[in-house]
């Protein structure tokens, strides 16, 4: 989800001139209504950092081995990572997932073992039995996921903290089956019919020929949005705003009750 700029590109408005004989006017007041140019709040990025202490290093990483033990995963510790008010103490870059049948992130994305954890359990109990069902092929990569991201909600730096700057958070655009098929959320969530250029566009020179009607990708889509709500704190699609017309946003926030719109 652009990168804010910088906060020296964000000025007071320069003082008033006026002729040799009268003396200069104030410096306008940056809070009024007329002034020309506003200070804009700093990214998350570019705010002090305070590094990881080794403690909270060492208990992050214990917990990460806990939470991939008993799951097949193929992934790559990470450095911690502090930049502002973003990074996580024990992040690592996840590439695949499960066994028979695995999962290939491309490209592999930065997250959090306890997210790792998650996405396991949603395409063990959900995504992949769903595959199977209505196409007869289980989903065989994650294309173009994104994950961390030091920058706020929206790219808005008046909104609070993304949990992707936490390492928490994958959006999914895209899901590739083993067949070769391509759901994608943007052309096959329920009622946006296909769009043939986006299709032919995708990959190869030539578009596959689908064997797998509309409402088969529609049905797909949909169920692994509902159902999701049960294993992330966070579930956004298409429905909750524009933002998020193209992917599923995944997180970890901890809440009352999972956010699911």
């Amino acid at each position: 989800e652009g990168r804010l700029p910088p906060n020296d590109k964000f000025r007071l408005a320069q003082q008033a001139t006026a002729p040799d004989d009268q003396p200069p006017l104030p410096e306008r007041n940056p809070l009024h209504p007329g002034a020309s140019a506003l200070k804009t709040p700093p990214s998350p990025g570019e705010l002090p950092t305070i590094p990881c202490n080794d403690a909270e290093v060492a208990a992050a990483k214990a917990k990460c081995t806990e939470a991939l033990s008993s799951i097949k995963v193929n992934y790559e510790p990470l450095a911690p990572i502090k930049q502002g008010l973003c990074g996580a103490p024990a992040p690592i870059l996840l590439k695949t997932l499960g066994g028979e049948p695995r999962v290939e992130f491309d490209p592999p994305v930065i997250i959090t073992c306890q997210l790792a954890r998650a996405l396991n359990t949603w395409f063990d109990k959900t995504v992949q039995p769903k595959a199977e069902a209505l196409f007869g092929s289980p989903v065989a990569k994650l294309h173009n996921a994104s994950s961390y991201a030091c920058r706020n909600r929206y790219h808005d730096a008046h909104q609070p903290l993304s949990e992707h700057a936490l390492a928490t958070a994958i959006d999914i655009p895209e899901f590739v089956l083993a067949s070769g098929e391509r759901v994608t959320v943007l052309d096959n969530w329920p009622k946006n019919p296909p769009n043939p250029v986006r299709v032919a566009a995708v990959g190869t020179a030539e578009p596959i020929a689908s064997t797998i009607s509309a409402d088969q990708k529609a049905k797909f889509v949909k169920f692994l949005h509902d159902d999701a709500c049960r294993t992330f704190g966070t579930v956004l699609g298409p429905e909750a705003n524009e933002a998020h017309k193209s992917h599923f946003h995944f997180d970890m926030k901890q809440r009352r009750a999972s956010l699911c719109q």
